[in-house]
């Protein structure tokens, strides 16, 4: 509502919006790092009791919070084209600027999530697969239905799932977790709250190209030249859970 409406309770913007009033209401909408101009968002997506979670998945000591995203997946109702849809692929994909490959995400539901709204579709156990070619983010008119030719290891079969949710249900998935999700057939919307999450022992990778806005927040934490090797660290990647200490330590 508020950051879509440019409206910054902090008078701090997010560092990335792909949408803007004007543009078409059939597109999905999305924000990144609304934490910073929205202190709901903020204490949302810093949660200790999401942060232990993830610790306990990651079987790590300490997560910090990468991004989080607003995704406001607008209903199109049963005879609109196409729009809106997300196409299967990893988030590690776009985020190998990250090692080692071991991020993580919760998705908070806003609006419950089901097959008729658009809800995720995953592949279980994709997370143990080689990384795939499949980067299709961003087609928003994907059919979800058609699978790519994924890279499966011998043994293993190729089977989606309906990752559906309750108002309010949260569920986690691995950076490697091949995903995707269709277009909203409903005449409402469907909302999620992303929180994407690095362990504590995250470093930095050059040379990848990889989420730049990213890189350069990363950047800006250091009075050094960001170098391969360095911490994921600093006030905007901040601590959500540390184990054995208060939540929000740096």
């Amino acid at each position: 509502g508020r950051v879509f409406d440019q409206e910054y309770e902090t008078n701090v913007p997010p560092n990335k919006i792909d949408w803007w009033p004007g543009d078409p209401e059939t597109e999905m909408k999305k924000v990144d790092n609304a934490w910073w101009a929205d202190y709901v968002i903020r204490r949302l997506v810093q949660s200790p009791v999401i942060g232990s979670i993830a610790a306990q998945l990651s079987r790590s000591d300490k997560v910090r919070l990468f991004q989080d995203q607003l995704l406001h997946k607008p209903g199109i109702g049963p005879d609109s084209p196409r729009s809106g849809s997300v196409g299967w692929h990893q988030d590690w994909s776009y985020w190998k600027c990250t090692r080692p490959d071991h991020a993580l995400t919760a998705r908070i539901s806003v609006d419950g999530e089901t097959l008729e709204n658009g809800c995720m579709r995953v592949v279980p156990s994709s997370f143990h697969w080689p990384l795939q070619s499949t980067k299709m983010f961003f087609q928003s008119d994907a059919t979800i239905e058609d699978l790519p030719e994924f890279e499966v290891p011998d043994g293993e079969n190729i089977k989606v799932e309906l990752l559906e949710l309750k108002p309010g249900q949260v569920s986690f998935h691995h950076s490697r977790t091949i995903h995707g999700s269709g277009e909203n057939r409903t005449e409402n919307p469907r909302r999620t709250i992303i929180v994407h999450m690095l362990p504590g022992d995250t470093r930095y990778q050059s040379g990848t190209g990889d989420h730049p806005w990213a890189v350069a927040v990363l950047a800006s934490q250091t009075d050094k030249e960001l170098k391969d090797g360095d911490l994921w660290s600093g006030d905007r990647f901040p601590v959500i859970y540390s184990r054995g200490e208060s939540s929000n330590a740096s």
